[in-house]
Formats: C-alpha cells, structure tokens, sequence
C-alpha cells in the first residue's frame, strides 16, 4: 500500500467515527444542560453552531475529543504512515468537503440529536489525535516483541503518541528497557508506563531519569512524613487553629503516595535493576543494586520490594 493509499485509508477511517454514532458521557451532557439550555434535539444542534454562543464552542471541543476508544481504531493505519502537518491539512480539508453529520447520542435512552459538523471541530480533532508524531522505531521495536497482544500495543503507542515529550534518545532507551522488562505483565505495565511518561514529562529531555526516579521518590517519602505529623497535630487541633497558626495542612493521600513509591521502584528495578532506601525510610540511605537475570530473579525482587 503507498503513502498516498495509506492517507486515504485513514480519511476513511475518520469519516467513519465522525459520521457514526458519538456517545454522550454524562459529563459533556451535564455541561451542555448548564450551559446552552435547550430542551431538544434540534434546539442543541442550533444551539452548538450559534457563532454568538460562546459556550458553544467548548462543547462542540468535548463531543469531539478523541479518546483512547476512537484513536484505538486509528491507531493501526497511523502505526504505517508518517505524516507532515501539509498532510493533516489536506485530510481537514478533505474531511470539511464531505458535510459530515454526527449522531450525537445521549446516555440512558436520552435519545439522539443530529448534528452537522463544523470544520474548527474537525480541525481541532485532527490536532489532538496528533497525527504527526511517529513512535521511534526502537520503541516500536521493543513494543512488537514485549507486548503480548495487538491491544495492548496499540494502546501503548496511544500512550505514547499522547505524550509530551520530546522523545530524545535518553528517553527513548529508558521506554525502550521498561518496555521490554514489563511489557508481558500487563496488570502491573498500565500503571508503570502511566507514571514513566508522567515522569518523562517533568524531567529534562537529557536527565538522568535514574537520580529523575530517586528525587520524585524523596519528594513523595517527605510529603508523607508532613502529611503523617499533621494527622498528629489534627488530632488535638482543628484545622482552622492550624491555619490561624500558619500551618499548611497537608492534602496528599498517604495510601496513594506509598502505591506511587513502590511504582517507582518497580520501574527502577525493571530498567537499572536496582532501587534505593533513601534516608526518610532508612537512616543509612542503603542502596541495593540488584541484577535481573530472568523472570525468577524479578519476582525474588518484587517480593523484596511489597
């Protein structure tokens, strides 16, 4: 199939999502009910394409915001193209031609509304499926031969292409080792990746993501800490006292800051093959530098480290 088959392809594809059936989350109906105020079908559909309804426009944006069900089905065609951003115009542009309608579908039998598609939401659409941005091939690579099913490797390459990031080399190799250390544990892989690019996009494209892992670690033991004292304090004070005093009361969920260290270390140990005891959990700092020979070394790890 060449480039241009290939684009035509995923013109299709889109043509078909955008002129099927949309359903409503109750979210995106809660807003249009508090904000456009309509009582039908075809007063939403007037409502949604008034140029003077300011709220329109927002959500016109959230009917239309491609999410991980939608760029799934693209996933496979954008997987074989590289597109250039004269590509994504001419798709719009293409898309615009046909006078797509959209059945937007309300949930619990709300019934449907029909609803012409203007070419900002198709623009806007086309921007945030991010088109443009391929996956390296050494990441591809790694995705191929560690991920046990299509699904998960579309949804991993959908990850991806959603991130922001820069996608330098020091990056690359990092995804590129997680994934091949994690990928075949799929229970355990969604939340390292998840909390891997969560890292990757507040970390320097060219940092150390090791040390990267360690500081985020630090910061979290010592937000329990101050977290773990304030319910201390709390015990005898009320919060408006503490804050008379000039007390921050700390809102971090503790539960869920010790889940997100162990994360930490099981990426730190699926990618270096160790992890620290830093000072707030052991006064001697220890580190344990473990090397991961195979599936029986990662599981004495794992249970090391639960």
């Amino acid at each position: 199939m060449t480039g241009q088959q290939k684009k035509e392809k995923l013109v299709q594809e889109l043509m078909h999502l955008l002129s099927g059936d949309i359903h409503l989350s109750q979210s995106v109906v809660h807003y249009m009910d508090s904000t456009l105020a309509v009582t039908s079908g075809e007063e939403l559909a007037d409502a949604l394409l008034d140029p003077d309804n300011c709220e329109a426009e927002t959500a016109i944006e959230l009917i239309f915001f491609p999410d991980e069900g939608m760029q799934e089905k693209l996933e496979p065609v954008l997987s074989e193209i590289q597109l250039t951003e004269a590509d994504v115009s001419e798709i719009v542009r293409l898309l615009s031609q046909k006078n797509l309608q959209a059945r937007l579908c309300f949930p619990d039998q709300g019934g449907n509304a029909i609803l012409p598609i203007p070419e900002t939401a198709i623009r806007q659409m086309a921007a945030r499926l991010r088109l443009t941005r391929s996956i390296p091939c050494q990441i591809a690579d790694a995705i191929d031969q560690s991920l046990p099913d299509v699904h998960s490797a579309n949804l991993t390459r959908i990850k991806l292409r959603n991130a922001r990031i820069s996608q330098s080399d020091n990056q690359i190799g990092f995804l590129c080792e997680l994934i091949r250390t994690s990928g075949r544990q799929p229970d355990d892989f969604w939340q390292l990746l998840d909390l891997a690019i969560d890292l990757l996009e507040q970390t320097d494209a060219e940092a150390d993501m090791y040390d990267a892992l360690m500081a985020h670690k630090q910061f979290l033991i010592k937000a329990i800490r101050v977290a773990e004292k304030n319910q201390q304090t709390l015990a005898s004070n009320t919060v408006e006292a503490l804050i008379m005093k000039g007390i921050n009361v700390s809102a971090i969920d503790i539960e869920a800051a010790r889940e997100k260290i162990d994360r930490i270390d099981r990426i730190s140990v699926a990618v270096y093959g160790r992890t620290e005891f830093l000072s707030a959990l052991a006064p001697s700092g220890q580190s344990i530098d473990l090397s991961v020979q195979d599936k029986e070394d990662m599981a004495a790890i794992r249970r090391l480290l639960s």
